[in-house]
């Protein structure tokens, strides 16, 4: 579907219709010239910007997520001295450094330090969680429920992920911009669905993308 989108926009744009405001929140206002106006190059050219034909408007930066969530009785908990997989990071008074499992991608560190520093981080242990797709990071707490992820092999791994479609194409200037920023997420997804995701549903805007216990 975000596939035959980003051709309806494209068709869109090639028809001369153009962009009046910026794209917000997957809502687009699009005018057109009229049938004696559209032989003027001026009105073909209203709101466009060659320069960004054709790329997404921008690589939203990705988010980290926080799990620290009490364990109902009989709840699988992480475990973060019997994950030898799992990269550890240990926040102790101000300072936040691995202390465990495999080294981290170099700016991974540098950026997980900069997005918990307005908020702070809960002293103890946090093993880190990479997406299956994307650059986003989980910080999963020592002794918090195991719902979103599962432990495979000492190694943490998402169970579950969101990708969202709504702000997808925010801040598009044209149609071809737009278009392409939801051709790139029809490309994530179908990279979560080559990963071995599931979509268990898709409302307001969100995906919600589920992998089975066998998938590593």
């Amino acid at each position: 579907m975000l596939t035959e989108l980003a051709a309806e926009l494209t068709a869109a744009h090639h028809a001369g219709w153009w962009l009046v405001e910026p794209m917000r929140a997957g809502h687009l206002i699009a005018a057109r010239a009229s049938r004696r106006q559209r032989g003027r190059p001026d009105a073909l050219a209203a709101g466009h910007n060659p320069a960004d034909d054709g790329e997404p408007r921008r690589v939203p930066p990705w988010r980290l997520r926080l799990v620290d969530e009490p364990p109902p009785p009989g709840c699988e908990v992480f475990d973060a001295t019997s994950a030898p997989a799992t990269p550890v990071l240990a926040q102790t008074g101000h300072s936040l450094h691995q202390v465990s499992g495999p080294i981290l991608k170099p700016g991974v560190l540098p950026e997980v330090i900069r997005q918990v520093r307005p908020t702070g981080l809960s002293p103890g242990l946090w093993g880190v969680c990479p997406a299956r797709v994307g650059p986003n990071v989980d910080l999963v707490a020592h002794g918090s429920a195991l719902r979103l992820h599962a432990l495979r092999d000492g190694a943490l791994v998402r169970t579950c992920e969101a990708l969202t479609f709504q702000h997808a194409a925010d801040g598009a200037v044209d149609l071809l911009q737009a278009a392409a920023s939801y051709e790139q997420l029809a490309r994530t997804a179908g990279q979560m669905a080559a990963a071995g995701g599931l979509l268990v549903s898709a409302d307001d805007g969100l995906l919600q993308v589920a992998y089975g216990a066998s998938v590593t």
